[in-house]
């Protein structure tokens, strides 16, 4: 991080932002992401707990709730270091959870998710973006006093890990509820396949599923905002860990032009490769510059919808640019299986993927503000 960036931080901020980055370095890194590919778990649970020892989970919680009470800026300097450790572990999935779980009034569950206890993942079928093709909220049909879920819900992160989902579906009348689903729910089923990364990714099948009442955690234009803000905070956040990863590809890039020598010179003293290496480095702190500024607005109220998108399509587009850079710029060692680099790269494509590539995004984006910005404009 530059200088410039420092500036920004204030003394609180630059202090969360030096103990996460020990603390990420501390339980992750490229050999411990390497170890975790073969593993038959989605999540690294020892960096889990030490993580949750921390109060991040609760970052966005407020004091009287629990909570840190701190901002969605503070999250994202904690998910970028946690990026560039390639942390395998549901630290975004967690706080969105437990934000929503505050809101809805549900202490209990909050209580085990903040303790670490309890582990609950968003499920959000993103009908608007389309970058799932077909993706419907499950339908909920009214029995009693609760509903029964009937539907599928696919590429769900850390699901096979999760103890709880909170489920965002859709009742007569085309209106959403948002509920929670505990994972031994009769008729849930959960179908998880591997990521090129060694993290999974899972399909979730709802049939005819029963949620009691109090497990409803909001209902009609409620459920509605509060379903289009843990979309937004999960693509944010995503957008967060995306320029950690590629400023940590980035450094090991560096470190490897300065020592590795062709034709009896260092590598790095080739022209070609200092300006590759320059339009890496432009490129991230462009995008943490992006990431400050959009975060700072959340935080302030300013939550425009055109703003997390233009944010993600940028990383993902960026971290895939400059980890792919820094695979050829390593040369032949840097496609083998052996090499660290490659970690970062297999990262970049699974997380510019998640909630939205820089092509949905980008599209979302140019609809979100021609309309706004009208037809005579």
């Amino acid at each position: 991080m530059t200088d410039a960036m420092d500036a920004i931080l204030d003394e609180q901020q630059a202090l969360l932002r030096d103990s996460a980055a020990r603390l990420c370095a501390e339980v992750g890194g490229p050999g411990r992401a390497r170890a975790l590919r073969y593993a038959e778990e989605d999540m690294d649970h020892d960096a889990w707990r030490r993580i949750c020892g921390t109060g991040w989970p609760s970052i966005l919680i407020p004091e009287e709730s629990g909570g840190l009470g701190l901002g969605l800026f503070d999250l994202s300097l904690v998910l970028e270091e946690s990026g560039k450790q390639l942390l395998m572990v549901p630290l975004l999935q967690a706080c969105v959870a437990a934000l929503a779980l505050a809101r809805s009034g549900d202490r209990a569950t909050l209580a085990d998710v903040l303790a670490g206890t309890r582990l609950a993942v968003p499920v959000l079928a993103d009908e608007e973006n389309g970058y799932n093709a077909g993706a419907t909220h499950p339908v909920a049909i009214k029995d009693g006093a609760g509903y029964r879920l009937d539907g599928t819900v696919r590429f769900v992160p850390f699901a096979l890990s999760a103890d709880t989902f909170l489920v965002a579906a859709r009742v007569g009348g085309g209106e959403l509820l948002l509920a929670a689903v505990a994972r031994n729910r009769e008729g849930l089923r959960v179908k998880t396949a591997a990521n090129v990364d060694g993290s999974t990714s899972s399909d979730l099948f709802f049939d005819h599923v029963a949620v009691q009442g109090a497990k409803v955690l909001a209902h009609g234009e409620t459920a509605r905002e509060r379903v289009a803000m843990m979309q937004s905070v999960l693509v944010l956040g995503t957008s967060a860990e995306l320029v950690g990863l590629a400023d940590a590809a980035l450094d090991m890039t560096l470190e490897y032009l300065k020592f590795r020598k062709q034709f009896g010179k260092p590598l790095g003293s080739f022209q070609a490769l200092q300006h590759r290496a320059v339009n890496g480095y432009i490129d991230i702190e462009l995008n943490r510059s992006l990431v400050y500024r959009v975060f700072s607005a959340w935080d302030a109220g300013q939550r425009h919808p055109a703003m997390v998108s233009a944010l993600k399509a940028r990383t993902s587009r960026s971290a895939l640019e400059v980890t792919r850079a820094a695979l050829q710029m390593h040369g032949a060692i840097g496609y083998t299986d052996e090499h660290d680099i490659g970690l970062y790269y297999k990262r970049a494509v699974v997380l510019a993927a998640l909630y939205g590539n820089d092509n949905n995004h980008a599209s979302r984006f140019s609809r979100l503000t021609l309309n706004e910005a009208g037809p005579n404009a």
